[in-house]
Formats: structure tokens, C-alpha cells, sequence
């Protein structure tokens, strides 16, 4: 069906339903007018019509109509009820602020004067609506509007939306900023410091391992003295003074490595300055007997 069609019967519909209206406020209406109302709302049902059919229901709903017509109307206008659609229209100008007068035109016929909340009966199918308020353009607007659909809100913009505020331009924070750390201070220990204490730790446990193997000289030299004093001619004797001399061994070296450590790491920590200032580096070898330090200061 046209628009042109459905304003057409919209408003052949709404003539048929001011018709009955001004009948039922003459007074009771009689069984033709009843009979013919049911007949009518019927049509006007089929038809999708449901602003007049519920018009013609409740004339032939009348206490004044046949019981059983009357119980009829009654049924069929409590489905339509639940059948008809309702639609609600919320409209604001272009700053978002609520605009109520606001005229609605569905289909070229008028719908409403003022906006004021509450939802608006209205038939389904595709309708074409257009809304007029003072001081501002007019709108149109195309809307499906389907059977049983309840409270639909729609939300107009009638208007332009004022532009946006220009950015403005934020203003420049001072931020204090702290003073900038000297080298000697952000290097921490430097370099040469760090060598002189891992020499010294070198140096620690070279004259703990040291005496730990003296001590243990000092243990097998007493047992290979108690199997031979002097001279020995046999194997056992020999094997022991043997490990007498190898621990003995091992604690002079490890006291020289110790020594040798604990002097290099004094020497380093005393002669250490700033490596900013001077540009310093520094390597540490250590080996058997001997620690090798080599460096610019």
C-alpha cells in the first residue's frame, strides 16, 4: 500500500472512528449501530486499521448492545489493545535542551499538538512523519512501526548542534628538575674500588685455605714421624711424608695468594680516585702464587 493510500485510509479510519464517537455521545447507540460497528471493526482489523477498529469495538462494547455482540466487541477490543503499537517521541534543539510543542504529522494528518510524554497509538506499517516546532526547521522522518510493539521511543535532534569550543592551548607548568648527580657520585665505588675488594676477598681465602692446609702439614708429618723417623724403607712411611710435603705445599701457596691479595687490595682501595677525572680502568688477574694487576690510573 502507498503512503498516499495509507493516509488516505488512516484518515477514512479516523472519520469512521469520530463518527461512532459522536454517536455514542447522542446517546446509547441502537442493535443496527451496534451490529454495524462490530461489522466495521472487523474490517477495519483485517485491514490493519487499529485506531478505528478499536473505536468501532467499543461502540459495539456498549452496555446498551446484545449481550452477546457486546461480549464480542469486548474480546476482540482486548486483543487489539495488545496488538496496537505506541510510539514515543522525545525532541531537543540543537543545545539538547526538551522541546514539547512540537506539532506530529503521520501520513499528512495530524497526529499531536505537543509532546508531553506519553506514548501515541498508532498503526502498523511504514508511515511517514514530520514534526513542526516554533524556531526551529522542520523535520521528517520515515519509520516501520510493527504490530504489538510497545513505548518505541524515538529521539529527534530538531536543529543544528552548536560547534564545538576551541581547544585553548595549556599553559606551560614550570617543573622543577634535580640537580644533576657528579660522576663520582653516580659511579658509586668506581672501578678500582671494586677490584681492590674482590683482591682482598681473593687475599681472605687464600690465607684461610692456607691454614687450613697448614694445620693438616702439621697432622701428617706427625703420623709419617710415628711410622718412620728418619729414613724410611717402607711404602706406607714414604706415602705419608709424601702427603706431609704436598699439604705443605699447597699452604705456602696459599698463603702467598693470600698475601699477595690482601696486599693488592689495599694498594688499590688507597690509590683509587674518581674515574671521571681521570678516566681510570682496571683488570685483576689472579693465579697460582701470583695476582696480576693491570690499569691505567
Amino acid at each position: 500500500m502507498t503512503r498516499r493510500a495509507s493516509a488516505l485510509s488512516f484518515a477514512a479510519s479516523a472519520a469512521f472512528a469520530l463518527a461512532l464517537s459522536s454517536a455514542s455521545a447522542m446517546g446509547a447507540p441502537t442493535k443496527a449501530q451496534c451490529l454495524d460497528a462490530n461489522a466495521k471493526g472487523q474490517d477495519l482489523r483485517r485491514d490493519g486499521k487499529l485506531s478505528g477498529a478499536r473505536e468501532a469495538f467499543r461502540t459495539c462494547g456498549n452496555p446498551s448492545c446484545p449481550a452477546l455482540l457486546r461480549d464480542d466487541c469486548n474480546k476482540r477490543l482486548d486483543e487489539l489493545e495488545k496488538a496496537q503499537p505506541t510510539i514515543i517521541f522525545e525532541a531537543k534543539d540543537g543545545a539538547g535542551n526538551d522541546l514539547i510543542s512540537v506539532k506530529v504529522t503521520m501520513d499528512g494528518v495530524p497526529v499531536a499538538e505537543r509532546l508531553a510524554g506519553a506514548p501515541l497509538p498508532i498503526d502498523p506499517g511504514e508511515h511517514a512523519f514530520t514534526f513542526e516546532a516554533s524556531g526551529q526547521p522542520t523535520l521528517q522522518k520515515n519509520l516501520v512501526i510493527r504490530e504489538g510493539e510497545k513505548d518505541r521511543r524515538e529521539r529527534l535532534t530538531m536543529g543544528d548542534t552548536p560547534p564545538p569550543l576551541a581547544a585553548q592551548p595549556l599553559a606551560a607548568i614550570p617543573v622543577a628538575t634535580a640537580p644533576k648527580e657528579s660522576s663520582s657520585t653516580s659511579s658509586g665505588l668506581g672501578a678500582q674500588k671494586i677490584l681492590a675488594i674482590v683482591a682482598a676477598g681473593a687475599g681472605v681465602v687464600g690465607v684461610g685455605v692456607g691454614s687450613v692446609f697448614g694445620l693438616m702439614t702439621l697432622s701428617k708429618k706427625s703420623d709419617a714421624q710415628a711410622v718412620c723417623p728418619s729414613l724410611c724403607a717402607t711404602d706406607e712411611g714414604v706415602s705419608k711424608w709424601n702427603d706431609a710435603k704436598s699439604a705443605a705445599t699447597v699452604s705456602t701457596v696459599a698463603f702467598v695468594v693470600g698475601a699477595v691479595g690482601l696486599a693488592g687490595g689495599a694498594a688499590l682501595w688507597f690509590t683509587a680516585r674518581s674515574e671521571a677525572s681521570t678516566g681510570q680502568s682496571a683488570q685483576l688477574g689472579i693465579g697460582p702464587g701470583t695476582i696480576e694487576l693491570k690499569g691505567a690510573f
